[in-house]
């Protein structure tokens, strides 16, 4: 689970899912163009009511007026803290889709470069932190700000939101969009500067790995204790825990019965450790590896160690050939396209982390309408026939078509 703080409402994410709340913060106002808490809300929720089971926005599963919340599927990471990671001119033709969905909801988006005092300087500038990527689909969030045309959040735009939109031009918008996919880094350090409260360690920061500099933005992404307590009862009003129901859909736990406790377990691309963590009591000993999320070594069951590094790395420099259990978590596209490994390659390294009689549980990533996951996931499972025997096959979340094996090692 990470967390982010916004202007005006903090986000919970998962991989499945997103809840935010624009009230937990106390916040008694806002900045006077974005008029109150409650509208901030009601055009978010208005907006996403519209765009409802549309490609490149978050599908909305819930909302609650009382307290200002909403719960809506994952899209990925954003770009605020990726966009070094992936050639975004290869998306341009996502940003025209995006932007005609829009158009077709009949909804205004926020854009720099609207009022027109500002435009010379601003308008490149798109935040890249409204963008999202997963599985290359780039997904537009944020709608706080938006303008749905004829309905009760726009008859309750502040006099400085009509008078902004006053000036929107959606081609203008769409030249926002293409400018910030063309210039990633201009459109990042202006977000960055912002975001400093100290702006003098801006010109040492802009240099630097944004996954990193944001993992270090404790402000935006460790929430308090508060807000931790009122993400509990989120999970309960909005029926989410996300680990949980993977480990049960995907039967780790009995997977790990079969060596009576005894199990050794590793995680790859483990994230924020949560699921390696749930998996701790039912094993002797969980390992997680993971490249870039910054892990927590305090906060954790003994019997758990993580491994701040690649896939590629732990292979080179770990010991071999003593694992029981093998997760691999909607990881391997990113084993390819960022490891450089071929799905054989993905597999062979599999094979020798394994004990004889070993067991991989792997879990595809979305496929649904997802070409290019599919093409990836078959010749995943044609690589794992050639050392392994398929034991088990089911759904492994209840959206996206994502699916779950459990192949044996073949010795």
């Amino acid at each position: 689970m990470k967390y982010t703080m916004g202007k005006a409402s903090w986000c919970f994410i998962t991989d499945e899912h997103v809840v935010k709340s624009y009230s937990v913060r106390n916040k008694k106002s806002v900045k006077p163009a974005r008029g109150s808490i409650y509208d901030c809300w009601l055009r978010e929720t208005t907006c996403l009511d519209r765009l409802r089971n549309k490609l490149h926005f978050p599908n909305m599963i819930g909302s609650d007026e009382t307290d200002h919340s909403l719960a809506m599927t994952s899209v990925g990471d954003s770009l605020f803290n990726t966009w070094h990671e992936h050639n975004l001119s290869l998306y341009h033709d996502q940003v025209d889709t995006i932007a005609d969905a829009l158009e077709h909801a009949n909804i205004k988006y926020f854009y720099p470069g609207m009022d027109p005092n500002t435009k010379s300087k601003d308008f490149a500038k798109f935040p890249l932190s409204n963008f999202c990527i997963e599985d290359g689909i780039l997904s537009l969030i944020d709608f706080e700000m938006a303008a749905p045309i004829d309905s009760l959040a726009e008859q309750r735009l502040s006099d400085r939101l009509s008078y902004l939109y006053g000036f929107y031009k959606k081609e203008e918008f769409r030249q926002a969009l293409h400018k910030c996919l063309d210039d990633p880094r201009q459109s990042w350090e202006s977000e960055l500067n912002a975001k400093l409260l100290d702006k003098s360690k801006f010109d040492e920061l802009r240099k630097g790995n944004p996954r990193e500099i944001w993992d270090n933005m404790t402000m935006f992404t460790q929430p308090p204790d508060k807000v931790i307590k009122e993400w509990n009862k989120y999970q309960k009003r909005y029926g989410i825990d996300d680990a949980v129901d993977r480990i049960q859909r995907m039967k780790l736990v009995e997977l790990a019965q079969r060596w009576n406790g005894d199990a050794q377990l590793i995680d790859i691309g483990c994230n924020d450790g949560y699921i390696t963590k749930l998996m701790a009591p039912h094993v002797a000993k969980a390992t997680g590896v993971e490249p870039f999320v910054k892990l927590k070594e305090n906060k954790k069951p003994e019997n758990v160690k993580f491994y701040e590094g690649t896939f590629n790395d732990y292979l080179k420099f770990k010991q071999l050939s003593c694992y029981d259990i093998v997760l691999s978590l909607a990881v391997s596209i990113q084993l390819r396209d960022f490891g450089g490994l071929t799905e054989q390659e993905i597999v062979n390294g599999y094979h020798s982390l394994l004990a004889p009689g070993g067991v991989v549980v792997h879990e595809t990533q979305k496929l649904q309408d997802r070409p290019n996951n599919q093409e990836h996931t078959n010749r995943m499972l044609a690589a794992f026939r050639t050392k392994f025997t398929e034991i088990d096959h089911g759904q492994a979340r209840p959206s996206g078509k994502r699916e779950y094996y459990h192949f044996l090692k073949v010795d």
